[in-house]
Parts: structure tokens; C-alpha cells; sequence
């Protein structure tokens, strides 16, 4: 558990369900997406395909196909929905100078336009998505990456995901680990003076 007032070097936030509104993004986007465009692929071959893209072992296109459809990235991502006060958060720690990084579970194309998509390379310095470096969490490869790519320690970090598994992981890795609740709650500790 962060230490209320215990400043890290990285803030380092999850993807889905931390910066964008909706955590389980398989199961209440991509499936979805996928019926509409006429995939008849069962539900768990789908999610073997995701995770095989998820891991960069397949581009987007390669993904698409598999899956029987003519599928769109921009189509797609323009399902999710950032958080809501998370932009406002992050604006306040890029104004302090703060190291923000990503970690996420997420295919690369996708990654690369929700970030553009909602004006976050400017916001988060560092992105580590399990599409490029070929880990997922709660996999301590994931963890060790991103120590690599930050250029810091893993105990210099707070990490915030919306599952257990993962914030269990991060913090045996060496993290500080909260898990996600609500962008508030992440205020909270992270400005608790305010």
C-alpha cells in the first residue's frame, strides 16, 4: 500500500479500466465488435487470438483476419471512453513534473491510437504495452520492462491497476501497488495534502 505523502519518482498507471472507463475491454468491446461485424468464432477462440496479439505475436490486421473479419482499429478504439477526472490528473502531475508511465496489456496499433486518440503522449512520459515488449502482467517480465524503460527502480514506483492479480504481482516485484478504485482515490493518495 502506498504511504499516504510518500512521493515515488514514476506514477504508473494500468490501461483498461484505469485510464479508459471500461476494464474488461474483450468482453463489453471487442467480442461485441466482433458479432456485429459477423465473426462466428467461439467466445474463447477470440480470446486466444486476443491474447496472441496482446503478446505481439499477431498485428491488428493479422488479428482481424484470423477473426473471418474486416475489422477496423480506428472503428474499434473509438469504443472506449477515457475516465473520467483521469485527464485532469494527469495534467496536475505533468504541472509538477512528474514521470507518469503506462503498463497495459494491449495490442500495439490500439495502444498507439488510444493514446493519440485522447491527447495522452504528451501527458504519459513512458509506455510499456505487453503487444510490444511480448509479456503480459501479472507476469514479472512486464514489471521488469518497465523498470528497464523508465530508467527506474521498481520500489521508486507506485503502480495503480483495477485488478488484484496485477497490483499482487507489482508488489512482488518490489511495487507499490493500489489497486484502482476510482480516479478520486488515486487523487487521494497521490496529493494528500490537497
Amino acid at each position: 500500500m502506498v504511504e499516504p505523502g510518500n512521493r515515488a519518482s514514476v506514477v504508473v498507471f494500468d490501461a483498461m479500466g484505469v485510464l479508459y472507463e471500461v476494464g474488461d475491454d474483450e468482453t463489453e468491446l471487442l467480442i461485441p465488435y466482433l458479432r456485429e461485424l459477423g465473426c462466428k468464432l467461439p467466445e474463447a477462440d477470440v480470446r486466444g487470438l486476443y491474447r496472441r496479439a496482446s503478446l505481439g505475436h499477431l498485428t491488428s490486421d493479422e488479428f482481424w483476419a484470423a477473426c473471418g473479419v474486416d475489422g477496423d482499429d480506428a472503428t474499434y478504439c473509438s469504443r472506449h471512453r477515457l475516465m473520467p477526472g483521469m485527464k485532469a490528473l494527469l495534467e496536475d502531475l505533468a504541472a509538477l513534473g512528474t514521470h507518469v508511465a503506462c503498463l497495459s496489456n494491449d495490442v500495439s496499433e490500439w495502444s498507439r491510437i488510444l493514446r493519440q486518440q485522447f491527447g495522452l503522449d504528451s501527458l504519459i512520459r513512458t509506455w510499456v504495452v505487453s503487444g510490444d515488449i511480448g509479456v503480459r502482467k501479472p507476469d514479472a517480465g512486464a514489471f521488469l520492462a518497465l523498470s528497464e524503460l523508465a530508467g527506474v527502480p521498481l520500489d521508486q514506483m507506485v503502480f495503480f491497476d483495477d485488478r488484484e492479480a496485477n497490483a499482487d504481482a507489482a508488489r512482488a516485484a518490489g511495487m507499490n501497488a493500489v489497486v484502482f478504485r476510482s480516479v478520486a482515490q488515486a487523487r487521494q493518495l497521490l496529493f494528500p495534502n490537497r
